[in-house]
């Protein structure tokens, strides 16, 4: 019995090794990210390391368990050397794969603003943009695989220099067999029950939320834990804050706007990879990395306080073209409830007389871009295989925005009129590449991800050059709008607002009301009933969004890391499903905690956003996002 306790410690010194490795990668983490994390104090960070550990131990724990129990299985091949030695590589091998999670991450953040989740293989799985790419990722970032490599075989060495390796540890009796039953099930129950959080209710990713700040809940959690609780919650979970007839009372997302005239514009609407608030000039009040952005944003009306609901570009079309914001883990592109009705923009045009049109310059398929649109009610879909012109793929994800954009005013030339058309950049995306022939145009004075602004916005204005001269364009309502923010490179503290600010424009070259600077807070969500409302529909729809030519008060609601923002008035909330941790101010910088100051404010936004969500969560699963 004593070798089989000597080997009871050697599999709990192998977990503390792996558990010492993803405390490594945390530090990592923060120091590849220290700008977002600046902040906080030495306590702090101690304070967030020995939480994080405990979020570390639950996903070591869930992770290995199969492990422990074979390498402790109390029968006579278990003691086989040949059977010892594949289990070790199989440990190695899987923990150093969970590793790996946390170690792209580190990278990986700076994009999306949240540890990855489930959601994250929908994407790899979703396309072949991954394949393609990666060659690209492992040449800008060939640190990070360095640094995996080296700490795995840090961990690796550690491990086989285990002071509790034992051979073989034989049982001389049944008695023996029973005693080390019951230690294996005592142990594993124990691993177990620390795992899960020795509550009622098991550890969460929303449990990070009571040991620090939400702007820290990246560097407490670890990739692989986040993963494995997103894993089992591709259905979402039920929110009934309210009674039905009391919900509606509250907030309802069916609308029946009453407009004062009605039109047969055509819309355009320019989807602008990773334009984030910080670029624009006319909006920072600075010299800006868009000057032909500014310039038509000048002739049309630009929001100040303008949201993406999402992070991600498969969050974008969603929110723009169907007004369904992202408030859950999983894209709702890649859900299974991407097949749901819904009352989307290009379909309503649709009904009423409009030629609808999507382009993309990406491979077809990627992000599922082709197929939502199809759902959406969009005819026609032009990605890199419908592209006609010259040479112009970027080696990576697909066409160059000068040319593409080029091709898309061609085209909309050749469509009957009225149309209703859509188009998403893609040169302001990692690798941040610019077309050779321009190099002495953006010189390598700046970043990379500066240049291609720069270029994306040089493509845009060419676009807006050659579509001024085009019969259709006086005619045109255009919007334009960022698909989310760009990656950090300042990295600014102001997590909450700053990751979620874009610029939105609405520009119309034969209506001059549509001018000047608003204050009003939209969202990508706003953007359907708005346009709807400017044509003059007037029957009803579901949106969860609000017509920004209404008088209706006005707001923002975005989700990140399992924590639900609300930004209305001058005031943001931050509720992570079940009660409010934060009330801030918007107008100033990395705001206080005021929730204690201001029960009444939180307590009335809490209501709203609550029935927000239940509204949400209620009509994904009920299939209820269009009028019957």
């Amino acid at each position: 019995m004593n070798s089989y306790i000597r080997q009871v410690y050697n599999v709990l010194y192998k977990i503390a090794i792996v558990l010492g490795l993803f405390t490594i990668s945390r530090i990592f983490f923060l120091i590849f990210n220290y700008g977002t994390f600046a902040g906080n104090s030495f306590g702090d960070f101690l304070a967030i390391f020995i939480a994080g550990a405990r979020f570390d131990f639950s996903a070591v724990i869930y992770i290995n368990l199969l492990f422990i129990v074979l390498y402790l299985l109390p029968f006579k091949f278990g003691t086989n050397r040949y059977y010892l030695k594949v289990l070790n590589i199989l440990f190695y091998t899987v923990n150093a794969l969970a590793l790996l999670l946390n170690f792209i991450d580190i990278e990986y953040f700076k994009f999306i603003g949240k540890r990855s989740t489930a959601d994250l293989f929908s994407f790899v799985f979703m396309s072949d943009d991954v394949n393609n790419l990666l060659p690209q990722f492992l040449h800008d970032y060939w640190y990070i695989p360095l640094l995996w490599a080296v700490t795995v075989a840090l961990g690796i060495f550690k491990m086989k220099r285990n002071p509790f390796l034992v051979e073989t540890y034989p049982f001389k009796n049944w008695v023996s067999y029973i005693y080390a039953t019951l230690i294996l099930v005592i142990t594993c129950g124990l691993l177990f029950a620390g795992a899960r959080g020795l509550k009622l209710k098991p550890v969460r990713i929303i449990t990070a939320a009571k040991y620090t700040e939400s702007k820290n809940l990246p560097l407490l959690l670890n990739t692989p834990f986040c993963i494995i609780q997103t894993v089992s919650e591709q259905d979402i979970a039920e929110r009934a804050y309210f009674k039905p007839e009391e919900l509606e009372s509250i907030y309802s997302p069916v609308q029946q706007l009453k407009p004062a005239k009605v039109r047969t514009d055509n819309v355009v609407i320019v989807i602008l990879e990773s334009f984030s608030r910080e670029f624009i000039g006319s909006l920072m009040h600075s010299k800006g990395y868009t000057p032909n952005f500014d310039s038509i944003a000048k002739q049309g009306l630009i929001f100040e306080n303008a949201f993406a609901n999402g992070k991600r570009s498969i969050d974008a079309l969603p929110a723009i073209f169907s007004s369904i914001p992202g408030l859950t883990d999983n894209p709702y592109i890649s859900s299974q409830y991407s097949g749901n009705a819904m009352d989307a923009l290009p379909s309503i045009l649709s009904h009423n007389g409009y030629n609808t049109s999507f382009f993309h310059g990406g491979r077809n398929g990627t992000m599922g871009f082709d197929e939502y649109s199809r759902l959406a009610g969009i005819k026609s879909y032009y990605g890199m295989n419908e592209y006609k012109g010259p040479e112009a793929y970027d080696g990576r994800w697909g066409i160059f925005d000068v040319e593409f954009l080029n091709f898309y005013a061609d085209q909309l030339s050749t469509f009957k009129q009225p149309f209703f058309s859509g188009i998403f950049t893609l040169s302001s995306h990692h690798p941040y590449k610019v077309p050779e022939k321009y190099e002495s145009k953006f010189p390598k004075t700046e970043s990379n991800l500066y240049r291609t602004i720069r270029y994306a916005d040089f493509a845009l204005g060419q676009f807006f050059q050659k579509a001024s001269k085009m019969e259709w364009f006086k005619h045109t309502l255009f919007v334009l709008v960022a698909d989310h923010t760009a990656r950090d490179e300042r990295n600014a503290e102001d997590i909450s607002l700053d990751m979620f600010r874009i610029p939105i424009v609405f520009y119309h070259p034969g209506d001059t009301t549509l001018k000047g600077h608003s204050a009003r807070i939209v969202q990508q969500t706003d953007i359907m009933p708005s346009i709807l409302d400017y044509l003059g529909y007037s029957k009803p729809f579901v949106s969860f969004g609000k017509s920004i030519f209404s008088n209706d008060p006005s707001f923002a609601v975005y989700y990140l890391s399992g924590l639900y923002k609300f930004v209305k008035g001058d005031y943001l909330l931050t509720f992570d499903g079940e009660h409010s941790i934060s009330l801030q101010s918007t107008k100033e910088k990395n705001a206080a905690n005021i929730i204690q100051k201001n029960p009444e404010i939180a307590h009335t936004m809490e209501k709203e956003l609550k029935a927000i969500i239940q509204q949400y969560y209620t009509r994904l699963k009920e299939n209820r996002l269009v009028v019957r």
